[in-house]
């Protein structure tokens, strides 16, 4: 049994952000085991938007864990050649007392960023994601889709870690927008583009919105039904939606659930 956890040096593999290779993950021993994922390569390049679709349980949020080192695998390698991967989830799980200036300028802190700075970058990175002026105001005085913006610029500030200047920044993506309303939805898929392309950050997003995937993935990874194994990927999907190619999508999803309902029957 052979598990690894790998950053190299940039020099040696600047083709490749994440790699994942002959990856499994098991939970419980015995007869209570189960099995996650199961062989699973995948490799994203810097600054690849990479979508992660399936049904529920297919082990989507297993394989971010893993990349972020918040779980490691039960078999296989996964190599990592960025900064610390920033996680973002569909609550973003800001810190009620702290202002939106204070949240962003926590994470930096966490990072290593020197104390000098801090409060001009956290006001630099809320500017990205268009809340000037906002810095000052609590969670709870802020929108809904304020506040994932609040959270995405948390998640850019933690990829800021000390000596990782010329190393690419991961964002790890839990169908983030998931909770809010469809307008506001819409307007934070623009805003995300916008910013990875501005930064050029690699990114592994988890959705179960067809639609949503065909709008930001620049490649979709389908996975199978438990155990999670890559079934089907589409690369150099369109910028904008494609209705043959999410009926496309969706029909291969509906085949993957069905085909593990007959095997689960």
């Amino acid at each position: 049994m052979s598990v690894t956890l790998d950053q190299p040096d940039l020099a040696q593999s600047t083709d490749v952000a994440v790699q994942l290779s002959g990856v499994a993950k098991v939970f419980g021993h015995g007869r209570d085991a189960v099995t996650a994922l199961e062989n699973v390569d995948l490799t994203v390049a810097p600054g690849e938007f990479v979508c992660l679709l399936g049904a529920s349980g297919c082990g989507k949020s297993t394989m971010l864990n893993l990349v972020a080192e918040l779980d490691a695998p039960t078999t296989g390698t996964i190599t990592r050649n960025t900064t610390r991967p920033a996680v973002m989830f569909q609550d973003p799980a800001l810190m009620p007392w702290l202002t939106a200036g204070r949240n962003v300028e926590l994470a930096l802190r966490l990072a290593g960023f020197p104390r000098t700075g801090r409060r001009e970058k956290a006001a630099e990175l809320l500017k990205l994601v268009r809340l000037e002026g906002q810095e000052r105001k609590r969670p709870h005085e802020l929108s809904g889709g304020m506040r994932q913006r609040v959270a995405l610029a948390r998640s850019l500030a933690s990829t800021h870690r000390t000596g990782a200047e010329d190393r690419p920044a991961l964002l790890l993506m839990d169908e983030p927008f998931a909770a809010l309303d469809a307008m506001t939805k819409d307007v934070m898929q623009g805003e995300l583009l916008r910013i990875q392309a501005q930064l050029q950050s690699s990114v592994l997003f988890v959705t179960h919105d067809v639609r949503e995937a065909v709008r930001l993935g620049q490649r979709i990874v389908l996975l199978s039904s438990r155990p999670g194994r890559v079934v089907r990927e589409w690369q150099d999907t369109p910028d904008e939606d494609s209705p043959d190619l999410v009926d496309e999508i969706n029909a291969k999803l509906r085949e993957v659930i069905s085909t593990h309902a007959r095997k689960s029957a």
